[in-house]
């Protein structure tokens, strides 16, 4: 019996199971469209913030994934689900530090948004990965921390996969920000449980849950945190050698997604 049949639903990782950088992993299509075929919800689930879920839904059809938006849940869409049950809409505002896809993501969940120096008398700020991180960015949050703003990242990721070797990401421009402030973030994406809360609210009475993903931190550890099957593929983050030296073990094993079918 193959893995595929043990379960109902599964959450997805997209880079490094579905693709690497622009380019699809071979056999992934093909996959999800058996994986759909059997029955099978799928829910693609990404830490990273730099797309809305609707440019995450066209990529993945680019691919010949046919995919809407709400068959996708990113960090930056968990996290403005989350902080709105915490900050009131008519509040001070969120800072933001994040590509313009996160400041969207917020925005459509309906918090108000401080740009610039005003970001130092905001009520939260949020954090993700965006290449353009600058020391001014820095500098407000920093402000706005010390006077009692509460801190929200959307992962702790290091690194992420990209066709020339690894990327740094969220983790370490949420290091820098954690230090200026003074406060620990709240993390809200993968391994964190209230993404994977989020998840299960889109799944409609799916029982057998099961994720799959590349990272033995965020996508192996946050299963288990979440009391789901895991399943490690190796073709992003994870190599061999550093899965054989982790007490981190996952249920399953494979080379891609296509062979958990």
């Amino acid at each position: 019996m193959s893995i595929a049949e043990h379960y109902d639903a599964f959450l997805l990782d997209l880079d490094g199971v579905v693709y690497v950088g622009r380019e699809a992993v071979p056999g992934a299509a093909r996959a999800v469209a058996e994986l759909r075929r059997l029955g099978k919800q799928v829910l693609f689930v990404t830490n990273d913030a730099r797309s809305t879920r609707r440019q995450y839904a066209a990529k993945l059809a680019g691919m010949g994934i046919p995919a809407t938006v709400a068959d996708v849940l990113s960090a930056g869409s968990a996290m403005a689900a989350y902080m709105t049950q915490r900050h009131p809409v008519g509040g001070r505002g969120c800072y933001a530090i994040g590509p313009q896809a996160l400041k969207e993501e917020l925005a459509i969940a309906g918090l108000a948004l401080c740009e610039g120096d005003a970001g130092r008398t905001a009520e939260s700020v949020a954090v993700a990965f965006h290449e353009g991180f600058h020391y001014r960015e820095l500098l407000v949050a920093t402000q706005a921390l010390r006077a009692g703003a509460v801190l929200y990242g959307t992962n702790r990721d290091t690194i992420f996969p990209m066709p020339d070797g690894p990327w740094p990401a969220t983790g370490a421009v949420l290091a820098a920000v954690e230090t200026g402030g003074g406060r620990q973030a709240i993390v809200v994406g993968k391994p964190e449980l209230p993404m994977f809360e989020i998840a299960r609210g889109l799944l409609p009475a799916k029982t057998r849950l099961a994720i799959v993903g590349d990272s033995l931190f965020s996508d192996i550890q946050g299963g288990r945190r979440a009391g789901i099957a895991t399943v490690l593929v190796l073709s992003g983050n994870t190599r061999p050698e550093e899965l054989a030296r982790s007490q981190l073990q996952p249920d399953y094993v494979v080379p891609g997604l296509a062979d958990i079918l």
